[in-house]
């Protein structure tokens, strides 16, 4: 019985096929997903749907699930619903519009049961995990990113974290093209970092970059999986 984490799926469910067979992930094991399964990639309703039906799976809200209630919500702003139609949101609307009424009702459910973060125990070690950052607010735990050398807030826990892509943390918005284009030419696939406060699993997936991976931890050992 092995307990996994992974993020940041961005509807690239070809990548998470082949990661529950890289991990051999069976009823006994457990798997904890820290949001943003859908957006930007083909196939994020897809994914919610088959995560909603594994009985072993735990999934956290991201900032890409928490965007998409607050576009569905009557009471719905402009600038919720201009937010998240600037971040790659056609694909899951697609896939929405195509479910049965009595599907998008529960899968609307789903999404609103999701918590932000989670404290876990495993080994005899503790882990806190989330999409953004430990925060006081649903926002703050979704959309917050931490400098590399951010303290962990949490510190009698591991704090596992997703939403900002290994390969842009502390990198500005000026800077990234520039880095991006280092990152092509070495050839390196993005790998899980290790930061002094906090481990970011998120390794690019739903980005349209060659060297994007989608990374998976076995928090028994930290071994670390890649496809």
């Amino acid at each position: 019985m092995s307990h996994y984490v992974l993020s940041d799926l961005h509807g690239e469910a070809d990548r998470f096929e082949a990661m529950l067979e890289k991990i051999a992930f069976s009823e006994a094991d457990t798997l904890y997903i820290l949001g943003d399964v859908v957006d930007r990639g083909p196939h994020g309703i897809g994914l919610l749907l088959k995560i909603m039906d594994m009985p072993n799976a735990v999934m956290l809200l991201g900032n890409h699930e928490y965007m998409f209630l607050q576009y569905l919500d009557p009471e719905a702003t402009e600038t919720d619903i201009l937010r998240w139609n600037r971040n790659g949101n056609q694909p899951t609307l697609e896939g929405y519009a195509e479910l049965a009424v009595s599907e998008r009702r529960r899968l609307k459910r789903f999404l609103k049961s999701l918590p932000t973060h989670l404290r876990v125990e495993v080994a005899g070690r503790r882990f806190y995990l989330v999409h953004g950052f430990p925060g006081e607010s649903v926002h703050d735990e979704v959309w917050g990113r931490p400098a590399p050398d951010a303290e962990n807030p949490v510190a009698d826990d591991t704090l596992i974290i997703g939403h900002t892509p290994v390969m842009y943390l502390g990198i500005s918005r000026e800077e990234r093209a520039a880095h991006l284009e280092v990152l092509e030419r070495s050839g390196e696939k993005a790998r899980i970092l290790h930061a002094p406060g906090f481990i970011d699993i998120d390794c690019g997936c739903g980005h349209q970059l060659s060297f994007r991976t989608l990374a998976c931890l076995r928090l028994e050992d930290m071994a670390e999986f890649y496809v």
